[in-house]
């Protein structure tokens, strides 16, 4: 134990010495090697590593123990690309997300409510045109696209679906460090699933 202890705080001075966009250029490097190594730290501490903007890890506080959706509500920041869950007024968990992209298709600011929740949810707009077997023929098309014959349209799987925002909403899928959604906010599934079973319809999303 002592020595991953050793390990974690080694790369951690390494992180120090380098930058950001390296982190991120080498796949997070520093926080794959101290994935399993969790060093007890503060909220503050977190949010001030220099790796806080790239990294994919998690911070969780004693509030993610307490059940309130009445009293729960989720931050997106969209600067930082990063969530945060509140319960009755806490932070109860610092989370990677991934927000709309650049060039017309950005999550839109503005305080919401969650309006809807489905565990299993597909999209009505993007997909892939599958042939009858379920294959995908063609990925990353439009609903309104034309099939090649013999298939069917079948939209992006979006597990533990809360929409906030008309077609917007929150649910599991690649997380690259950059808005990279056609609007939706995109959550890892191990923190989408806590925010499924903390939220309620009617709980509050607030984008910055």
């Amino acid at each position: 134990m002592y020595r991953y202890i050793a390990l974690a705080l080694a790369l951690l001075v390494t992180a120090c010495q380098t930058t950001p966009e390296d982190l991120y250029r080498d796949g997070d490097a520093l926080e794959e090697a101290t994935r399993n190594v969790r060093l007890s730290r503060t909220f503050e501490s977190f949010i001030a590593s220099p790796t806080y903007r790239y990294s994919r890890d998690y911070w969780r506080g004693g509030a993610i123990e307490q059940y309130n959706p009445a009293g729960s509500h989720v931050e997106i920041l969209r600067d930082v690309q990063r969530g945060r869950l509140y319960i009755n007024g806490k932070i109860a968990m610092d989370f990677p997300v991934s927000t709309g992209k650049a060039g017309g298709h950005e999550t839109p600011a503005g305080t919401f409510r969650i309006t809807e929740k489905k565990l299993e949810h597909r999209s009505s707009l993007y997909g892939s045109f599958v042939d009858s077997q379920g294959n995908a023929v063609q990925r990353k098309v439009h609903s309104a696209d034309r099939a090649p014959a013999g298939t069917r349209f079948e939209g992006t799987a979006m597990p533990y679906w809360m929409r906030f925002n008309g077609a917007i909403g929150m649910h599991t899928g690649p997380i690259p460090r950059e808005g990279a959604s056609h609007g939706c906010v995109r959550v890892p599934e191990q923190a989408c699933s806590i925010l499924f079973n903390k939220l309620s319809v009617g709980s509050r999303v607030i984008v910055k």
